[in-house]
């Protein structure tokens, strides 16, 4: 390229030193020029990997917070902890000043939801609910039904609980996920909310309202006394229904035969006299 140039200026009568800074000079536009594409070329390539790392950042960021499961962790305090696919928390919920109140010294997140759970039922605050005889309900939604992670949630709950407080015992369900939509809706934790939906079948008198605020060891307790009055209503029709048959059964009955078309009435017989209804 430069001998090119040198070339073209071979024809233009000057000086020689003129034309050497003539020559220079447009070289030097030209390299500038190269550099100057080359740093642009440099700039878009840069652009184009940082917006890619960011979008595929911020796409990890995502299916890391997307929520997998919940877990209802429900006493008196109701607390749900958000687990995602690898099982770690990425949200805790309370439900009422108690829940806030525990959860003010303890920070759930990011933990493993196993050792979130043991923190969680070993605190000091948490302790304050659990008397003798207190029941701790653990209720899962899951995508996928759960039941593995439902099993190893009992074996942890139950192990945390023999450690802190052995007269505690624990209740676990799972639950579809059109459940703790329902139960948000009425601001309540998924727990609480499925334990008062069991109540409303044995009870339908019985409100979310009336029910919200109690805890949980009240509202089964509710629910017991419940089936125990139905199941004993039934046994009472059923010895009632029994008597009755026992009675009836010791009545003098009528063996004669009767007339099916005159039900009540003896049904006569065709043999012997009597006109079998053709006439001759």
């Amino acid at each position: 390229m430069k001998q090119m140039i040198r070339d073209a200026f071979d024809t233009v009568t000057c000086s020689d030193a003129l034309k050497k800074q003539t020559c220079d000079y447009v070289a030097g536009r030209m390299r500038r020029g190269r550099k100057s594409a080359a740093r642009k070329l440099k700039w878009a390539v840069s652009m184009a990997c940082l917006l890619l790392f960011a979008t595929s950042g911020l796409g990890g960021l995502r299916l890391y917070y997307a929520e997998a499961a919940v877990i209802s962790i429900d006493v008196n305090p109701s607390i749900e902890l958000d687990i995602n696919r690898w099982g770690r928390v990425v949200d805790q919920t309370t439900y009422g000043q108690e829940g806030e109140t525990i959860l003010q010294s303890l920070s759930l997140k990011h933990m493993e939801y196993g050792d979130a759970l043991t923190l969680l039922l070993g605190s000091d605050e948490m302790q304050k609910y659990f008397n003798k005889d207190s029941l701790v309900s653990i209720t899962l939604e899951a995508e996928d039904g759960g039941q593995a992670m439902l099993s190893d949630l009992q074996a942890c709950v139950d192990t945390a609980l023999k450690q802190c407080h052995g007269s505690v015992t624990a209740e676990y369900a799972s639950v579809d996920s059109h459940m703790c939509d329902e139960a948000h809706e009425h601001g309540m934790s998924l727990g609480k909310y499925y334990a008062i939906q069991e109540l409303l079948t044995v009870d339908p008198q019985a409100t979310l309202d009336e029910f919200k605020d109690k805890s949980m060891k009240e509202i089964k307790g509710h629910t017991e006394h419940c089936q125990h009055r139905e199941q004993a209503g039934v046994q009472e029709q059923t010895g009632d229904r029994e008597e009755a048959l026992d009675e009836s059964q010791g009545d003098p009955q009528d063996n004669s035969e009767q007339s099916p078309e005159c039900p009540g009435r003896p049904a006569h017989s065709r043999e012997g006299g009597g006109h079998d209804g053709r006439h001759h």
